[in-house]
C-alpha cells in the first residue's frame, strides 16, 4: 500500500505539504539520443520547494512526529546539507512553527543560502575541503548543545528512503504504464535511487544506473574528492544506499554536466539543474549502447537551476 501524499481532492491545498509529489515525468528530446530510444524525465522542480528532496524532508519529519521525536510545533530541526534538503525542511519548519538551524559547505550558491534565510533558517557554514563528514559533525556537536532537538540524519534515515519507494516509484510505473526498462539516477545521499528501484525492481526487469561525480566516483572505486555536481556525490557510501540494486555506475564529469545541463534547457526550455544535466549526460551515455538503443530510459532531474545561476560558468 503506498502512501499519495499530494492532495487530490477537489479545490485548494490546504497547506505545502498537499502539493509534494505527483510531478510530471517529461519526454526529454536531448540531441545524441539513438532515434529508437525514449528519454523520460522525472521533473522534481515541480515541487513546492522545486526540488526532490520535498519528498524525503515532509516523509522524515512525519515520522519523527509520530515518533514523538519531535513536537507539532515549537521544536528545532539540525541538518547539514548541501542545499536542498535543507530548504525543504526549512519550509516545513516555517509551516509547523521549528527553529531550522542548517549546516552547509561555504561553496554552496548564494541562492541557496538566501532561500534558507528567507525561510527562517540559522545558516551554518563550514570549510568544504573538509567534506561532509566534518560537516555532519559539526552539525551533531551543535545538536547536543540543543536539548530536545531533533537531527533528520537524511544519509541514515530509512524515511528518505521510503518517501521514493511510496511515491516517486509508484508514479513512475503509473506514468509509464510500467514500460521501463532503465532507470537513471544521481546518487547523494542514496535514497532516491534506492526507494525507486527497490519499488520499480519489484515489478519489472529493470535495469539501474547509478549516477555519481567523476571527481568523486567512490561508488566506482575511486577516491573521494571535491567536485562541482552539487546534490551528488558525497564522498562516501551512506547507510540507506542498497548497492544491490544497483547495475552500472555512470561517472560524469563536471564540465560534461554543467554542458549537458544546458542542453536540456535548450531542448525542453526548463532551467535544469547541475545534478539533471549529469543525469541526462549518464541516460545518453547508456541509450547509446547497443543494447538499449530501443530503451525507454526514465530518470530524475533532481531541481531547477535557478539555483546554481551565481555559480555557472
Amino acid at each position: 500500500m503506498t502512501t499519495d501524499i499530494r492532495n487530490t481532492a477537489a479545490g485548494p491545498a490546504r497547506s505545502v505539504e498537499e502539493l509534494v509529489g505527483r510531478t510530471p515525468l517529461l519526454e526529454v528530446p536531448l540531441p545524441g539520443l539513438p532515434g529508437s530510444a525514449r528519454l523520460l524525465a522525472k521533473l522534481e522542480m515541480a515541487n513546492p520547494l522545486a526540488s526532490v528532496k520535498d519528498r524525503a524532508a515532509l516523509f522524515m519529519m512525519r515520522a519523527a512526529e509520530e515518533a514523538g521525536l519531535l513536537p507539532a510545533s515549537g521544536g528545532t530541526v539540525v541538518e547539514c546539507s548541501s542545499g536542498s534538503t535543507g530548504i525543504s525542511l526549512a519550509a516545513l519548519c516555517a509551516r509547523r512553527g521549528h527553529r531550522c538551524v542548517i549546516v552547509m559547505p561555504d561553496n554552496a550558491s548564494e541562492e541557496r543560502r538566501l532561500i534558507l534565510r528567507r525561510l527562517g533558517a540559522d545558516v551554518h557554514l563550514v570549510p568544504h575541503q573538509d567534506g561532509l563528514p566534518a560537516a555532519w559533525a559539526y552539525a551533531e556537536e551543535l545538536q547536543r548543545g540543543m536539548p530536545g532537538s531533533w537531527m533528520p540524519r537524511q544519509d541514515r534515515n530509512p524515511a528518505n528512503v521510503r518517501a521514493h519507494y511510496e511515491t516517486t516509484g509508484p508514479e513512475i510505473w503509473e506514468a509509464t504504464g510500467g514500460r521501463i526498462d532503465v532507470l537513471v539516477c544521481g546518487v547523494g545521499t542514496g535514497g532516491t535511487l534506492t526507494g525507486t528501484a527497490r519499488y520499480l525492481k519489484e515489478r519489472t526487469a529493470l535495469h539501474v544506473v547509478a549516477v555519481e561525480p567523476a571527481r568523486s566516483a567512490v561508488l566506482s572505486g575511486g577516491e573521494a574528492g571535491p567536485h562541482g555536481i552539487p546534490g551528488i556525490g558525497a564522498g562516501y557510501v551512506s547507510p540507506i544506499t542498497d548497492l544491490t540494486l544497483v547495475d552500472e555506475v555512470v561517472a560524469v564529469p563536471d564540465a560534461a554536466a554543467s554542458a549537458t545541463a544546458e542542453e536540456v534547457t535548450r531542448a525542453t526550455g526548463l532551467p535544469v539543474g547541475i545534478s539533471s544535466g549529469a543525469a541526462a549526460w549518464a541516460s545518453r551515455a547508456v541509450a547509446v549502447q547497443p543494447g538499449w538503443a530501443r530503451a525507454t530510459v526514465v530518470t530524475v532531474f533532481p531541481d531547477s537551476g535557478e539555483r546554481y545561476l551565481s555559480t555557472a560558468r
